[in-house]
């Protein structure tokens, strides 16, 4: 591969990256007859302990049509899927009419050790492809072409100490307080859920709103009077919400609720930026990238019915807001099991074999594609 650096982009201003992330990526220059196109999955792991604890996380097992084994569906399948479908492509066509970029990073927290860091860097392509297995089950019926817009809230309240440690005639515990404002925020997720809905895809008329309280912390010990107490709340979200716009009508909606109800006083109330935020992305259904994709799965699989999945803050957005690319997700069916499950996660063989032939197929086929 030859390496090419474009011209830098400017940094985006709802992500931490990092510029110093190492990554291998790398552009096949063709004759530029046709758009580019990027393809892209990443090569870290959950770590060893994620889901159990197993004599070798990192040895791989074959049963009942699976491979099983840390990583097979995290992206180590995609990866493989990828690196097999090029030097399948450049047996049969070793002068490309389309550049080519092709990278495997690093993924977890969000992209921004690898995607964003190579985007940052100038990898991209007009058109793009995110292999990554398809967590939900669905495989290559599952189409990710909608990232949802993802902020999360640390909001905590402190209490006030009493005479004594344990003395509730003066003092004020902040973790009945927390539970008071968890209330609040179920009340205003419903309300929201209620207001905004997908109006297009697989999924019009349901909500495209998602709030969900997750840990809840509180410190004291045994009857004492906890002085702060926190919940950590993750918000999911479309269009036209923004970030911001939604940080500050909930911080309304908390302000409302604290004055109206009188438990909790919203000067004691703090609302701080937690680990990960994210901007909404979508490439049309209709669009003709999209369109040959499945295509090409229609080809090989025989589906034709898909799901045009939305993801919370996917890498599929990446590409689309900070590479001016047209990406989209695909991969194959598989299970990744919940943390500390004691369970191994898996992806199917037989759909893994597909996904082969249809980035193949699509590599191909893409020699004549036109975008209008």
């Amino acid at each position: 591969m030859n390496e090419v650096h474009l011209k830098w982009i400017i940094p985006p201003t709802d992500f931490e990256y990092h510029p110093e992330a190492y990554n291998v990526a790398g552009t096949i220059k063709g004759k530029g007859t046709v758009p580019s196109l990027m393809l892209f999955s990443h090569i870290d792991t959950e770590a060893e302990n994620y889901f159990g604890k197993f004599e070798n996380p990192y040895q791989s097992t074959i049963h009942d049509g699976k491979i099983i084994g840390l990583g097979a569906s995290d992206d180590k399948g995609g990866v493989a899927m990828m690196l097999y479908a090029v030097k399948t492509l450049l047996k049969y066509v070793p002068q490309l009419p389309y550049d080519l970029c092709v990278m495997s990073i690093l993924g977890k927290h969000g992209g921004g050790f690898g995607t964003l860091s190579a985007l940052m860097k100038g990898y991209t392509g007009e058109n793009s492809i995110y292999l990554h297995p398809a967590e939900t089950g669905h495989g290559f019926a599952e189409i990710k072409n909608i990232s949802l817009g993802v902020v999360d809230l640390d909001i905590s309240v402190k209490g006030k100490p009493g005479k004594l440690h344990d003395d509730l005639s003066e003092g004020v515990n902040a973790a009945v307080l927390i539970s008071y404002l968890v209330t609040y925020l179920e009340k205003y997720n419903q309300q929201m859920r209620d207001k905004n809905r997908f109006d297009f895809g697989s999924f019009k008329g349901e909500p495209s709103f998602i709030l969900n309280v997750g840990t809840i912390e509180a410190k004291g010990g045994y009857g004492g009077i906890n002085q702060r107490a926190k919940c950590c709340v993750r918000i999911r979200f479309y269009k036209p919400l923004t970030i911001e716009g939604v940080v500050e009508d909930l911080s309304k909606y908390l302000k409302e609720c604290c004055e109206k109800e009188g438990k909790v006083n919203f000067a004691d109330v703090i609302i701080e930026r937690g680990s990960f935020r994210a901007t909404p992305a979508q490439v049309e259904t209709e669009d003709p990238f999209v369109q040959l994709i499945e295509k090409k799965i229609t080809d090989v699989t025989g589906i034709h019915q898909f799901i045009h999945q939305y993801h919370g803050g996917s890498d599929i957005r990446l590409p689309m807001l900070y590479g001016k690319s047209h990406c989209v997700g695909i991969g194959p069916a598989c299970a990744l099991p919940q943390q500390n499950s004691g369970q191994m996660e898996w992806i199917s063989i037989d759909d893994y074999i597909n996904g082969v032939k249809i980035l193949a197929s699509i590599l191909f086929e893409y020699c004549n594609f036109d975008q209008k």
